[in-house]
């Protein structure tokens, strides 16, 4: 197959077909269950299942030799009933007797306390001996299946830095040492002016004197010297992953690799993606416990996986409760399985798996529900896989090449972005925590929603928000200037810009490099602890009420040509701008000088939606119902779900062939509730 090297938002998959899958353990149950596992599979319209990723112990049981076989006949099995495979590097799992020989191969937390067996992820990927025997394991692995043609895809390893993403062993400290030795072509000045080393006497004298920043040792940590932690986090597992990939696309070019993420410290956007043909996304919706809060949490977080390389395949979907030793979550209602997997798809997801076939009797997720129950029986979350089956065949084929359309696009997500503001976030929301604020008030409205990296095309979006980007890169800003001079929108949250790539405070005046953009300076700012006792207000034009100022707040001075939008009530800041406006070429730049509060965003963002000429997908849809769209080449297919308990009708719904139920469909249609649509518009 093809290998796509472009990542973009709106980037579809290169598969050939829509695949609907489980992830399968033949290794928890009994041989003689095989058959009417497949059997039960084939009439869900199950057409793959992912295998391996926690079995190295049982391909490896004695170092060196490999026994292959419960898999060769677990595939076999499966392929009688015309299921393929997707296969797993087994390294988040290593055998005892590998750590037993080697204890240094441990990882290490920020206290010191080295991790053990008994669990998963507990070896360090730096450390040379266990990055030696992973690509063993990966090229025994290849080579044995190599030639088995019921073997369609890999899946490196399983969730990388799931429960912990630093590592402070002796391997990590002493790549950390060569990653900086690198990064600054050797040049320990270079690295103590790039660090502001100086601060505290935090100066190093040689490389082989650099540490690992470990927090709360006995204080607070140098940001710059945090930021370039957490980047080496992040090249250290593409390397790691970079070294399985080689072997697999050697081995046979033709299988096609990914990886189920999307956890901290790794820039998706980068090359990690870059070595795959898609990023994969385990989504659990259940890990939002309000019931009410769910619809818009799941969504916000399928769009942000989405703006790391465009769609996904879900390599874990949620099939029922969830739960390991110290939580549970509460049961999925009866039909509500059904719509978090059509909520994924609707939102980028081109193949989805569900977690898991059976649920294990055993070990730390011996609760975690499967599509079948522990006796082997198949009830409510297998019936509705079997009618997700039927519905993908029919709506599988026609999103082939789509993408999710959005008019509105948040800025996000960025790695460094976030692990710089992380480092430095002196008690206030991070910017992703702030995007979701931004999301939730856009998808309450109907509102086609993306997250885009600055330097991804924007072109087809209209209202674009930067929510309190402190450290921000020079090369964004012209080709944003562009998309704003040919019309778009642009909203900029304050702090934006007042650190550099490095993590440390610009000589400019903020918003520093996008000050001449938004055509605004700051002259002063204040810290907000206590909102409720020295309150801060925005008078903002045409508002009802003044909106609170929380967390941060900033005096502004607009430079010649921008107008104030609104203005500060109280404090020193009484009279003084709040919210200003550029305009610039056929666009416009909106400075808030404010946090990105819920209540700030409901305050700007339906006069900025209207200004940016941003529509909801459908008129008048009752606000229990969520509208995603998805567009192509093929045409547009709209869908529509009812997080509601109670049917509804949908007065203004466009004309179109449901897919799901076959079906044509137009206004005054009755969205059941838990109910789902899928409308090819003509």
């Amino acid at each position: 197959m093809a290998h796509p090297r472009s990542l973009s938002h709106t980037r579809p998959l290169s598969l050939s077909q829509f695949y609907f899958g489980v992830c399968y353990y033949p290794e928890h149950c009994r041989v003689d269950q095989w058959g009417n596992d497949a059997t039960r599979m084939v009439a869900a319209g199950i057409d793959l299942a992912r295998m391996a990723e926690f079995a190295w112990t049982l391909m490896e049981p004695i170092e060196g030799q490999y026994d292959f076989s419960l898999f060769d006949a677990a595939i076999a099995q499966l392929a009688e009933h015309g299921i393929d495979t997707m296969l797993c590097t087994p390294t988040a799992t290593p055998p005892r007797w590998l750590t037993h020989r080697h204890p240094d191969m441990l990882r290490e937390d920020s206290t010191g306390r080295m991790m053990s067996h008994g669990s998963r992820q507990h070896v360090s990927q730096m450390h040379k001996g266990f990055r030696s025997h992973s690509k063993r394991i990966t090229r025994a692995m290849a080579q044995h299946f190599a030639g088995n043609p019921n073997v369609i895809g890999w899946q490196t390893d399983n969730e990388f830095n799931c429960h912990f993403s630093e590592d402070h062993s002796p391997p990590a400290q002493a790549q950390f040492i060569e990653w900086c030795r690198a990064r600054f072509n050797n040049d320990i000045e270079a690295l103590n002016t790039a660090w502001g080393a100086s601060f505290w006497a935090n100066t190093y004298g040689c490389f082989e004197e650099l540490v690992t920043p470990r927090p709360e040792a006995p204080t607070h940590l140098n940001p710059a010297h945090v930021l370039d932690y957490h980047r080496f986090l992040s090249d250290a597992a593409v390397d790691f992953q970079r070294e399985q990939v080689d072997i697999l696309r050697e081995v046979n070019p033709t299988w096609w690799i990914t990886h189920n993420g999307t956890f901290d410290h790794i820039d998706f956007g980068g090359p990690f993606t870059e070595d795959l043909d898609f990023l994969s996304f385990d989504s659990y919706p259940m890990f939002k416990a309000d019931p009410r809060e769910r619809p818009a949490w799941d969504a916000c977080r399928l769009d942000r996986t989405r703006g790391w390389s465009g769609n996904f395949l879900v390599a874990e979907q949620q099939s029922g409760a969830g739960g390991q030793t110290t939580y549970m979550h509460d049961s999925p209602a009866p039909g509500e399985v059904r719509p978090f997997a059509l909520r994924a798809v609707a939102r980028g997801a081109d193949g989805l798996m569900h977690f898991r076939w059976r649920t294990c009797r055993f070990g730390a997720e011996q609760y975690w529900q499967g599509l079948i129950d522990h006796d082997d029986v198949g009830r409510r979350r297998y019936t509705e896989a079997v009618r997700l089956g039927q519905e993908f065949k029919r709506l599988g084929p026609a999103l082939l090449g789509t993408h999710v359309q959005a008019d509105v696009a948040i800025a996000g997500p960025d790695a460094a972005v976030q692990a710089a503001f992380e480092a430095c976030h002196m008690g206030m929301p991070r910017p992703s925590w702030v995007a979701g604020d931004v999301h939730r008030v856009l998808f309450d409205r109907g509102i086609a929603t993306g997250f885009v990296r600055p330097a991804d095309d924007l072109s087809a979006v209209k209202l674009y928000v930067i929510p309190h980007w402190a450290a921000f890169d020079p090369a964004w800003v012209e080709p944003i200037r562009e998309w704003v001079q040919a019309g778009g929108v642009l909203l900029i949250g304050a702090m934006s810009g007042t650190r550099d790539m490095n993590n440390n405070i610009v000589a400019a005046t903020p918003p520093g490099v996008l000050s001449e953009l938004a055509g605004v300076t700051v002259v002063d700012y204040t810290r907000v602890n206590e909102p409720q006792v020295r309150p801060m207000e925005i008078v903002i034009e045409g508002a009802s009420k003044p909106v609170r100022g929380e967390h941060w707040c900033e005096q502004l001075e607009p430079l010649p040509g921008t107008e104030v939008l609104g203005h500060w009530k109280q404090q020193w800041f009484d009279g003084t701008a709040a919210i200003t406006r550029r305009p610039v070429g056929q666009g416009a730049v909106i400075y808030a000088g404010a946090w990105l509060s819920p209540a700030l965003c409901e305050a700007l963002l339906p006069d900025l939606l209207n200004e940016a000429g941003v529509q909801p997908l459908v008129a008048d849809l009752p606000p229990q119902v969520e509208a995603v769209q998805r567009v192509g080449d093929q045409g547009e297919i709209l869908f529509l779900l009812n997080h509601g308990d109670v049917d509804v009708a949908l007065a203004s719904v466009p004309k179109g062939h449901d897919l799901l139920s076959d079906r044509p469909v137009g206004a005054g249609a009755t969205l059941p509730a838990l109910g789902v649509m899928a409308l090819r518009l003509p």
